[in-house]
C-alpha cells in the first residue's frame, strides 16, 4: 500500500490502549490492555522502507531515534527518514497519529503540489521531504540517518491541524469516488501547513548513531566510493576493528557478509549503467571487474530477479 494512517492512544494509568490502522481498502480497530500493547513491540527499535510522520494529538511523546531521545508535545511532530531506527516510547497518557508514506507516493504528492502566482503561472512547492530525497541519493544503498522536528510556535493554530486530520480519517474511511485524489490533496495541505505557515519551527537533524551504526555507515560510504571493492585489511583500517567483528555487526544489521554487502554496490552500479548508458553487458562486466559474464548474470539475477538485458528493457519501459 502506498500509505497508511495509524492512530494510537494509550493510558498506562488505566491500562487501556487503542490502535487503529487505516488504508484506502481496510480499517483495523483494536482495543486492548496497555500491557498487551507493549507486548506488540511498542518499545522496540525498528526501521522500515517508508517515511514516517508522527503528530502528537494530546499528551507527551518521547521518541528514541537511533541513539538519542527527543520529547514532543501536543501539536508537534517528527518526520523520520526511511530505514532510520526509531521507536515511540508511550509510557504516559498519549494520543498520536502516524502517516506512513512510500517514497513513490510521496514524490507524486509533492510533484503535483503547486501554487499559482498573480499571473496564474504554477510553481512547485518545495518541501523538507526533498532534502531527505537529496540526502538519500548520496549513497545508493544507505539511507541518510536524518529526521526533522516540527516544534510548535503558535498554539492557536492547533485546531486547524486537528480539523484536517479528522478530514483525512473521514475521507479514508468512506466509500466516495475520488477518495485517492482527495487524500493526496489533504496530504499536500497538511505538509504546507506544517512547513509554510510559521506555525512550527522546522529543524533537520542528523541522528546520533550507535557504535554499530557508525561502523555500518563508514562501510557503506567506503563501498559507495570504491564500488564495493574493499579488502578486509582496508576495512580494519577504516573502522579500527577486527574484520570478523565488523562482519558480525553487518550480518546482524543487513543479513549480508562483507563480501556480499560490497557486491550489492557493484551490482547497483551495473544496474545504473544498464539504465543510463547503452554499454553492452560484456563491457559493463569488464568495467566492474567481472571476467565471467555467466557468473555476473547469475549474481545479477539473484539480486534483481531478472537478467541484465531484461532489467534494461524493463527499466526503459517504465
Amino acid at each position: 500500500m502506498p500509505y497508511l494512517i495509524l492512530y494510537e492512544n494509550v493510558n498506562p494509568t488505566t491500562n487501556l490502549s487503542t490502535y487503529m490502522e487505516l488504508s484506502e481498502s481496510s480499517i483495523v480497530d483494536t482495543h486492548m490492555p496497555y500491557k498487551d500493547f507493549l507486548s506488540m513491540g511498542g518499545l522496540r527499535l525498528h526501521s522500515h522502507d517508508f517515511y514516517e510522520l508522527t503528530f502528537v494529538l494530546s499528551g507527551e511523546l518521547k521518541m528514541r531515534i537511533e541513539d538519542e531521545y527527543i520529547t514532543y508535545h501536543q501539536g508537534e511532530c517528527c518526520l523520520c527518514n526511511k530505514n532510520i531506527h526509531h521507536v515511540e516510547i508511550m509510557d504516559h497518557s498519549t494520543e498520536i497519529v502516524l502517516f506512513l508514506l512510500k517514497e513513490e507516493y510521496l514524490r507524486d504528492v509533492i510533484n503535483a503540489n503547486y501554487y499559482y502566482d498573480q499571473n496564474g503561472n504554477p510553481h512547485a512547492i518545495g518541501s523538507v521531504f526533498l532534502h531527505l530525497f537529496e540526502e538519500n541519493n548520496k549513497n545508493s544503498l544507505y539511507d541518510a540517518k536524518v529526521y526533522t522536528d516540527f516544534k510548535l510556535l503558535d498554539t492557536s493554530c492547533q485546531d486547524q491541524f486537528f480539523d484536517i486530520i479528522n478530514h483525512m480519517v473521514d475521507e479514508i474511511s468512506g466509500n466516495h469516488s475520488g477518495k485517492s485524489h482527495m487524500m493526496k490533496a489533504l496530504f499536500c495541505r497538511f505538509i504546507e501547513m506544517l512547513e509554510f505557515n510559521d506555525t512550527h519551527q522546522v529543524e533537520v537533524h542528523w541522528a546520533k548513531l550507535s557504535n554499530d551504526e557508525q561502523i555500518i555507515y563508514k562501510i557503506a560510504n567506503a563501498y559507495q566510493n570504491k564500488m564495493g571493492i574493499f579488502s578486509r585489511s582496508e576495512i580494519e583500517t577504516l573502522t579500527g576493528y577486527n574484520s570478523d567483528y565488523v562482519e558480525r555487526i553487518l550480518k546482524r544489521s543487513t543479513g549480508k557478509t562483507l563480501s556480499e554487502y560490497g557486491r550489492t554496490f557493484l551490482l547497483k552500479k551495473a544496474a545504473d549503467m544498464l539504465t543510463e548508458t547503452n554499454k553492452k553487458v560484456g563491457d559493463i562486466c569488464e568495467t566492474l571487474g567481472y571476467s565471467n559474464r555467466n557468473y555476473f548474470n547469475k549474481l545479477f539475477m539473484k539480486e534483481y530477479g531478472m537478467t541484465p538485458l531484461t532489467y534494461r528493457k524493463h527499466m526503459r519501459h517504465l
